[in-house]
């Protein structure tokens, strides 16, 4: 197991392509990872192949290992190129007054990004229940999140130090993408707007409580 932050398998090689050839190998890369969302979507992350990559891809063996250590890998590409779509929803949300109606509208923006990378979000949490590096490396996301809130805030600056404070936006925002993730790709209410206003109150308390917990240290 690595430690989090850590790349689980991309190949490393030196770059001594020129501008054509690294296009080229680019462009390639960016193929395999196209590929792989179609036939993860298809055949869900545990029932795929490599092989099953390479096929849809049109990609080489030798091509894709150039690239990738394997499947896992792959994931690991996506959820880099995925990060910077969702973090800036992060940098909103630590500069943003705990009123609870933008907290509401937050919420509703981030269900709509989840909805709107819907075969992303699923293959990302299908591979991280199996794969232990791909769980970290997540993980390692929500730290850089804490510290974002944490920075962001003066009232919120202590969950930069404090083990327990720390504990605690890590369950709140572990419980904020479950919401995400139920309300946007397993349709988890009828009423989607009440589930967005439930996840809205159970952020404005978390950021309320620990923000009245902050002012007392």
């Amino acid at each position: 197991m690595t430690k989090p932050g850590i790349p689980v398998g991309s190949a490393e090689r030196p770059n001594r392509a020129n501008p054509r050839q690294r296009a080229q190998r680019a462009e390639t890369r960016e193929r395999l990872i196209e590929g792989a969302i179609r036939v993860f979507s298809a055949k869900g992350y545990v029932n795929s192949t490599v092989e099953d990559i390479l096929s849809e891809a049109g990609v080489s063996r030798a091509s894709f290992y150039a690239h990738f250590a394997g499947k896992a890998a792959v994931v690991e590409a996506m959820i880099e190129n995925f990060a910077p779509i969702w973090q800036p929803a992060y940098v909103e949300l630590s500069t943003m007054p705990h009123d609870l109606g933008q907290l509401t509208a937050w919420c509703r923006r981030n269900v709509a990004l989840y909805r709107s990378n819907q075969p992303l979000c699923i293959i990302m949490t299908q591979a991280a229940a199996i794969e232990p590096d791909l769980y970290w490396k997540m993980s390692a996301y929500q730290d850089a999140l804490t510290d974002q809130l944490a920075a962001g805030n003066p009232a919120l600056a202590h969950l930069a130090h404090d083990k327990a404070g720390r504990l605690r936006a890590a369950l709140a925002l572990s419980q904020i993408d479950q919401a995400c993730y139920f309300l946007a790709i397993r349709r988890w209410q009828e009423d989607p707007e009440a589930g967005v206003e439930a996840m809205a109150a159970q952020l404005h308390h978390f950021l309320t409580t620990e923000a009245a917990r902050g002012k007392s240290l």
